[in-house]
Formats: structure tokens, sequence, C-alpha cells
């Protein structure tokens, strides 16, 4: 991707300031921007927005969240791949936009493990497999059992094409061998609100959507996606563990920086990471939203996208899912 011209040397003469590691810009009081490839409102902005007042607090500089939403996480992923590695632009990326458009898209102005640089995970979010209440199942091996009986006649609901919750279903589908129809909707929330009225049998949903309508009756979760227990998920057994060993699928959010973008200062911002996740007050907040805090080292950051890049691929291929 383009770099604005000297861009990494005068990162690197930054880290001589005040704040180590951050652009020159910051002594004229630019802020530090982190770019969100989504729309506000909702849970990776509401995280966003956390970790730009912690780490304000924190440093005395500035950050502050700027929304670029379009294409489904496109158009704010290039901007961060095109902005100078300076310290001065970081983005908080999910799946999505870090390990599954690569995969389904040809053509895509981005690489995320060529153009952006890890500074650390920031959360994981345990995803449920969640049924009518009314649908007399109570664990993953009663739903495998119960598709297998009738093959290609249940359908399931996700959030959309190429979601977590499409994404897992598949890959729970190939693992468990069973047929079932994927049914996608524009949200969590529609497919939710079908599910409880039982024109579909399944979702796989993310806690923060899924709460309500268990607590009012009207699903019931019948296996989280994670390999133990979640303290998120009180009593909902691990489905690695209730009918399909070696199961296991989350949502996640890191932080990543332009390639190129000073070690001072991808060292600087881990640690500053690592402190907030420590704090019973980001804890608490990061549980409300049904998040788990995901802490490491930048390197480790990379790995795990990498990683996830490789399954989504393999789901991807098998399932033969396109982008719409």
């Amino acid at each position: 991707m383009p770099r604005e011209p000297h861009a990494t040397r005068r990162g690197i003469i930054a880290t001589l300031g005040v704040w180590p590691g951050l652009a020159t810009a910051q002594d004229a009081g630019r802020p530090v921007r982190i770019i969100v490839p989504i729309a506000p409102g909702g849970l990776t902005d509401g995280l966003a927005r956390l970790l730009a007042r912690r780490l304000s607090e924190r440093t005395g500089q500035s950050f502050v969240v700027e929304n670029r939403p379009g294409g489904g996480g496109i158009i704010g992923m290039e901007a961060a791949a095109r902005a100078a590695p300076d310290g001065s632009t970081l983005v908080l990326v999910y799946q999505g936009v870090a390990s599954v458009n690569p995969v389904l898209h040809r053509n895509l102005p981005y690489d995320t493990l060529r153009d952006f640089s890890g500074i650390g995970m920031v959360g994981r979010f345990p995803i449920l497999l969640t049924v009518p209440a009314a649908m007399e199942v109570r664990d993953a091996a009663g739903f495998i059992a119960a598709a297998r009986r009738q093959p290609g006649t249940l359908s399931y609901g996700s959030a959309g094409n190429a979601t977590t919750s499409h994404l897992a279903m598949e890959l729970f589908k190939h693992q468990a061998g069973i047929d079932i129809v994927h049914v996608p909707f524009r949200g969590e929330a529609p497919a939710l609100t079908e599910l409880a009225a039982g024109r579909v049998a399944a979702v796989f949903a993310s806690v923060a959507a899924a709460r309500p309508l268990i607590e009012g009756g009207r699903i019931r979760a019948i296996g989280v996606a994670t390999a133990q227990a979640s303290a998120l998920t009180p009593g909902v057994a691990p489905i690695a563990t209730s009918g399909l060993p070696g199961f296991e699928v989350s949502g996640w959010y890191g932080l990543l920086a332009p390639r190129g973008t000073p070690a001072p200062a991808i060292q600087r911002l881990n640690a500053e990471l690592h402190a907030i996740l420590a704090e019973a007050e980001t804890r608490e907040r990061l549980a409300a939203m049904g998040l788990e805090p995901a802490t490491g080292t930048p390197e480790a950051s990379e790995a795990w996208i990498r990683a996830e890049t490789e399954t989504w691929r393999g789901v991807i291929a098998t399932a033969g899912i396109r982008a719409d």
C-alpha cells in the first residue's frame, strides 16, 4: 500500500518524544485515531470508544474513534492500510475484516498480514448455539441427532452471509456430518426473532444478543463454542464436551497499526492495552458486552489472525461461500 513519504523516518524520530512511539503530529495536538470499519453504535463501536477513553486517560494523549463504514469493512481497512505508519493511526479489527474478507474477496485493496502490524488482541466473545424454547433438545448431541433424523429439513439463521454465525454453523455442519439449510438475515436481531418464533431451528449468536431472549424464556442456549466452560455463560456446556469433540469458535477483536509503525510505538501500545484489560472496571464493562479480555504479544496477535484466516479459508471453500 502507498505510504506517505518518509513516514517511517518521522515515526522513528517521534519515538524520542514525550509519548514514545507516537507521531510528531501529536506534539501539534493532532489526536491518535482508532479507525473502526463499521458504523457507529453496536458492540465494535462501543469497544473502540472504551479503549479510546482509557488510552487517552492513561497516556495524556488524545485518542479518538473514527468510524469508516462501508463495503463490509473494506473502506475502513483500506483507509487504515494506506495511513502513514507513524503511530497516529490504529484500527480495531474483528474476524470478518481481518480473516474472512481476505479469503472471500479476490481483489481486496488490503492484505491484513502484509499491510498491518499486530499490537495485541483485545477481546473474544463466546458464541452460543441457540434453539427455540419449544424445541425439545437440551444439548449439542441432541441437536445433531435431530438433524440426522431429518436431513435437509431443519434450517438455521445467521446474521448474514460470511458472518461469524454463518461460518460457525457451516463448520459445525461439516464436523457433525449434518445437512441443515442456511437462512441469512440482516443482523443477529432478526435472526434471533425468527428463532424465537420457531421459523428457524438454530442460530449461533453472541452472548450479548442472545441473553435477553434466553432470560425471557423465548430461546434456549444448548451449547457454547468455547473449549472450556465460559464465565459469561454459566450452566451452558461447551459443545466440545456435549456432542462435538474439538469444536471451538469465537468472535474476537484485535488492535492493529499500519505495517512499518515503529516498534517502540507497538510495544508501548501493547503495554497500555495489557494494563487496560487488567483493570477491574474494564473487565466489568467487557463482561456486560459479552466479551472476555484477550491479551498477548504483538507477534501472537498476528499468529492468531494467520491461523483464523486458514481456518475460514477451509470452511469457505468446503461450503462454497461467495461474496454477496
